[in-house]
């Protein structure tokens, strides 16, 4: 057993392919360079505990407790120790990581005596980065290690990670498509269509990004159903624009593959932004900060469903970049937006440190 083990996992973006792939397109999505890191020490201590640093939440039990928990467990009902463990709504990415070991018979309690786990995260929560999902396949590769010792991950291993992320991330969001567990399980670019991994691949192109919160929380079930109301109105002119998407993520997916291509990106980016603006998924504060970005000279879009949470910019070194970026910074700032330079196309789960 380890003495230290610290391990990260990337957020994500969608970076073309929202709304479509409710309607079975694809859907291209990335991580980015903003990790949850997870650090995990043994100790003489009898308890287990896991502390979420940036959710100010602590949960300790010792054998008894985590018997009786595990006694009363089921697999088809884990809303049973949720309650149980009076667990709220708002807390339920907490208590799924508790169910899910509760459920895993493997992980008993001599696995987790003494077990300190801590997590911080880089990535903004309820932005539609994919902190959940981070989370969840950090928590997933620990509870991996610890049952079979393994801290280089084969490709086998990552799809046994990569499952047992999407299990906790069922039970804290209900039906999750799967994709942003295996973005971070996975990392670089992916291609989603019809619940399925389609394409992994690297990018030829170092991408540098600005997101931007717009520090309104992402209401993703209700931009669906304005889309669906949308479709259902007009089918023939939306189905239209839903093809168009679907080119877009294939003129992403060659371009990626290209090196020197940031002009064709820029490109593309606007014209999905136009898209989603004809989906009526946008709204005042990610108008503001699209127009911000453009002012700048830079191009963005929205990721995600829209109605709060991130908008994307594409950066490059051109025409007195420095003074134009640092202007940019400082407008989002003044205008009470959240900003913050990234990189898309990161490596997924890793092990940061390991100390036998």
């Amino acid at each position: 057993m380890f003495k230290l083990l610290k391990i990260s996992s990337p957020g994500k973006i969608i970076l073309c392919g929202e709304h479509s792939v409710v309607y079975g397109k694809k859907a291209l999505a990335c991580s980015i360079n903003l990790r949850t890191t997870l650090t995990a020490s043994y100790s003489l201590n009898s308890k287990f505990s896991l502390k979420l640093n940036d959710l100010n939440k602590l949960i300790e039990f010792e054998k008894d407790e985590f018997m009786t928990l595990r006694s009363s467990c089921s697999k088809n009902d884990p809303d049973s120790i949720l309650n149980f463990l009076e667990i709220t709504e708002t807390d339920k990415i907490y208590g799924s990581v508790i169910f899910f070991i509760l459920s895993q018979n493997q992980l008993d309690w001599s696995k987790f005596c003494g077990l300190s786990v801590e997590v911080n995260s880089e990535i903004p929560l309820a932005s539609g980065l994919g902190s959940s999902a981070s989370y969840a396949t950090c928590c997933s590769a620990l509870f991996y290690i610890i049952s079979n010792g393994s801290r280089n991950f084969s490709t086998q291993d990552l799809e046994i990670i990569n499952k047992n992320a999407f299990f906790i991330e069922k039970i804290f969001h209900g039906k999750p498509s799967g994709l942003d567990n295996s973005v971070s399980t996975y990392g670089n670019f992916i291609v989603f269509e019809k619940g399925t991994i389609t394409q992994k691949f690297n990018s030829a192109t170092n991408l540098n990004v600005l997101i931007t919160n717009s520090n309104i929380p992402k209401k993703t079930l209700e931009q669906v159903q304005k889309v669906r109301y949308l479709y259902e109105k007009h089918t023939k002119v939306v189905e239209s624009l839903m093809n168009a998407i679907d080119i877009l993520v294939e003129d992403f997916i060659t371009h990626l593959k290209e090196s020197k291509s940031e002009e064709k990106l820029k490109d593309l980016i606007s014209i999905n932004q136009g898209l989603l603006y004809s989906l009526q998924v946008s709204n005042y504060e990610l108008n503001s900060i699209i127009n911000l970005t453009q002012k700048f000279g830079f191009n963005s879009k929205i990721t995600g469903a829209g109605g709060g949470g991130c908008c994307i910019t594409l950066l490059d070194n051109n025409n007195n970049f420095e003074n134009r970026i640092n202007n940019l910074i400082s407008s989002l700032i003044e205008n009470n937006f959240t900003p913050f330079q990234t990189k898309l196309g990161c490596e997924g789960i890793r092990v940061e440190e390991f100390l036998e």
